[in-house]
């Protein structure tokens, strides 16, 4: 098949372009962003089919596999490439259900449910750099990494049940407590390994508070749980000169004051129109933090080519201006996003540029 990529401009990556966008300034062109691109989508780019996950963790086989990712990304245009560390959990044994690439979380009761599951749980001890090594040292000249980490509450809830989890806040807010803080060590373990890494430009974490109209618990239980962690985040990425990224999935307006003034995120992932327009986003928070993303991944999947394009360009000639902006999905690529909607955001970025 003709990759998609011939469409393309050769890459010139160059990642000084986020780190403007990260200072809410105006880079030369609108950086790309995404949380991640399916192997299918690469393929249908390259034109050539993305190779199965290693059974062994060496850096040889490591790399071969991440070769033609992040080719893809290169290809694509990104100015970087998103640098996973080792999971310290293994959600596919915790999961009520897999498929393929796909997981389905038990969301009743989990795996720690009282004080003896909490201590027979084998919390890890460190983290595996194998993985990011080997995607640090694929990068093209001028792209750079953004390491990113599953978030607090996120791991939490699948370790106790999202049910679990809740009715604990009531009946042990203790428990809670001690699962998320041993959560949030991990994470902290994560940054921390790879923070110092020149070739790291951002720390990222993803971690949903939210569903469409609503956090998913109280705000007062989101500051008190999990914004001690979120600023230990911040303060480590700001000490090294890094920023520090937030994503977040759902209405998360009731902690957003919290999140600029008391975290102190750097900039915001993860929109979706039928919850808050990535517009209004921008009017409402585009002078204190920046906004990544926005082109609503419902749309990417079931519009028109010529409605993709459409959209992307009231998009960027929406959130563009004043700088502190990178265009991207609402979300991430995944698999049913038609391959030529996809060509056809990235062509609307290039047209957007061209008229300028």
């Amino acid at each position: 098949m003709t990759p998609l990529a011939d469409h393309l401009p050769e890459p010139a990556p160059d990642a000084r372009r986020l780190e403007a966008v990260f200072r809410r300034e105006e880079p030369d062109r609108i950086p790309l962003f995404e949380l991640g691109i399916a192997d299918s989508i690469l393929e249908a780019f390259l034109g050539k089919p993305m190779p199965p996950r290693p059974e062994g963790d060496s850096l040889e086989e490591l790399r071969a596999w991440m070769a033609p990712r992040v080719e893809g990304w290169w290809r694509i245009g990104f100015d970087y490439m998103l640098v996973r560390a080792e999971s310290p959990f293994d959600l596919r044994k915790l999961a009520a259900f897999t498929e393929g690439d796909r997981t389905w979380m038990e969301e009743h009761k989990g795996i720690i449910s009282s004080r003896e599951d909490l201590e027979r749980f084998p919390w890890p001890e460190s983290i595996g750099f194998a993985l990011s090594e080997a995607t640090l040292s694929l990068l093209p000249e001028g792209m750079k990494g953004i390491l990113f980490s599953g978030g607090v509450l996120e791991w939490s809830t699948v370790l106790m049940g999202m049910e679990g989890f809740m009715m604990g806040l009531h009946d042990d807010p203790e428990l809670v407590r001690e699962v998320v803080d041993r959560v949030g060590r991990a994470v902290w373990m994560t940054f921390e390994g790879l923070v110092e890494d020149d070739r790291i430009l951002a720390l990222w974490i993803g971690d949903d508070l939210g569903f469409r109209s609503s956090t998913l618990i109280h705000p007062k239980h989101i500051e008190e749980l999990l914004f001690p962690w979120f600023r230990r985040y911040a303060r480590l990425a700001h000490d090294h000169g890094k920023p520090f990224l937030f994503h977040s999935c759902g209405n998360i307006e009731p902690v957003m004051p919290g999140l600029i003034e008391k975290v102190g995120i750097d900039a915001r992932h993860s929109f979706e129109d039928a919850i808050l327009p990535v517009e209004e986003v921008k009017r409402r928070w585009g002078d204190r933090v920046a906004v990544l993303g926005g082109v609503d991944v419902d749309l990417l999947a079931r519009a028109t080519p010529e409605r993709v394009r459409e959209r992307t360009l009231e998009v960027l000639e929406a959130c563009a201006p004043g700088g502190g902006y990178a265009a991207g999905s609402g979300n991430s690529i995944p698999d049913y996003v038609p391959p030529r909607n996809y060509l056809a955001f990235l062509q609307a970025v290039l047209e957007f540029h061209r008229g300028r």
